[in-house]
Parts: structure tokens; C-alpha cells; sequence
């Protein structure tokens, strides 16, 4: 499917002031909602609290590229004083785009999230992480007659860049999903004008 994306990773919002905030190379960038610079609940999430502040231009795989999978751009950011994770993410040619927002479980420990799309469909899952920067997730699909559910993983690389794969599950079992390369960028995220067919 056309521009489904997890949490991922893989992974903010148009909600607010625009307002600027630090990049991992220690650039300011213009984003469109405060930026919260610390959270007491930072320690709840792991090495995603580290994606806090920054903005990733995301490559399709180049089977992804060839079937005229667009790329991506994704930001985090804290939201409801730091107790929220919130990713936001719009394809580069504006046509998709989706939030998502990862919250601790306090009864289950685990990272619980929602993921909402410009797309009229949502889902929702919980992620793991793992001591090597590397996570898991699998998500329900409502809102979809074809998917009801993805698992992902992504990881962070030696070299700062960040990787997500994803396989979706249908009726008829598991096919692949998508797969993406993220590196740090300062450009704008894409201007969101969604297509409310999905494809």
C-alpha cells in the first residue's frame, strides 16, 4: 500500500506556532509546534527520547522507488508536558501523511501507540525495544478491507541514519511492506495535501 508507514519510526505535526529547535548536527530548524527540550518522562522511552528535536529525510527502498513509492520526511517532538512521544511524517510530494503518538503503559511497561493518517484509517500497537537501538512493533489496522495489521522493525545504523522495515498482513497471510532510509535533514517538511483515496 501506497505511503503506509509505522511508527516508527518510524515517524510530529502541524498543531502549533512555528517555532525552531535543535538538529543532531546542532542546526536550528523551523518546525511547526513548540519544542520541548526535556522530559521527566524521557527515560520511559528508551533511545526514541534521543529522536526528540529532529527532523529525517527518509529514501524508499529502490524496489519501493520503482513501484513510485514517494519519499519521506519525519519529525519528533514531546507533546502533554513530555508524558507523549509524537512523530509526524509527510510523504515528500504531500500527497499522505499520518501522526503518531507512543505513550508508556504504566500497568503493561510497554510503549503503547496510536498511529492516525491523513488517509481516514488508523492503527494501534505497542513497540519494543532493544538493547542493541533496534525495536519491533505490531500494529492493528481499523478503517482497511485489505490489511489489519503490520509488525515492523527499524534500528538506528553505525552511521546515524535511521532504517525501517515493514511487512503488512492480510486476509491471505504476510506480504512486504515498505522499506526506508532516514538521515538527519534541515529542509521543510512536505506541505500536506492528502488524497483521501487510498491506494
Amino acid at each position: 500500500m501506497r505511503g503506509f508507514w509505522i511508527a516508527g519510526i518510524v515517524s510530529t505535526f502541524m498543531l502549533g506556532a512555528c517555532t525552531t529547535g535543535p538538529m543532531p548536527d546542532g542546526e536550528s530548524v523551523s518546525t511547526s509546534v513548540p519544542i520541548s527540550e526535556e522530559s521527566a518522562f524521557a527515560a520511559d522511552f528508551g533511545m526514541l527520547a534521543d529522536l526528540v528535536g529532529t527532523r529525517w529525510y527518509g529514501e524508499p527502498s529502490q524496489a519501493d522507488a520503482e513501484l513510485g513509492q514517494p519519499a519521506d520526511y519525519s519529525e519528533w517532538n514531546w507533546d502533554l508536558g513530555g508524558s507523549v512521544l509524537v512523530n509526524r511524517h509527510v510523504l515528500a510530494d504531500g500527497s499522505y501523511g499520518g501522526l503518531t503518538y507512543v505513550q508508556k503503559n504504566q500497568k503493561s511497561e510497554k510503549l503503547d501507540y496510536v498511529y492516525i493518517t491523513s488517509a481516514g484509517f488508523r492503527t494501534s500497537g505497542s513497540f519494543t525495544l532493544n538493547e542493541d537501538n533496534s525495536w519491533t512493533a505490531y500494529e492493528e489496522v481499523t478503517g482497511l478491507s485489505d490489511i489489519i495489521g503490520v509488525r515492523s522493525t527499524g534500528r538506528m545504523t553505525e552511521d546515524g541514519a535511521l532504517v525501517s522495515e515493514s511487512e503488512f498482513e492480510t486476509r491471505d497471510g504476510w506480504v512486504p511492506g515498505h522499506t526506508f532510509r532516514y538521515e538527519p535533514t534541515s529542509d521543510p517538511m512536505p506541505n500536506l495535501v492528502p488524497n483521501l483515496e487510498i491506494e
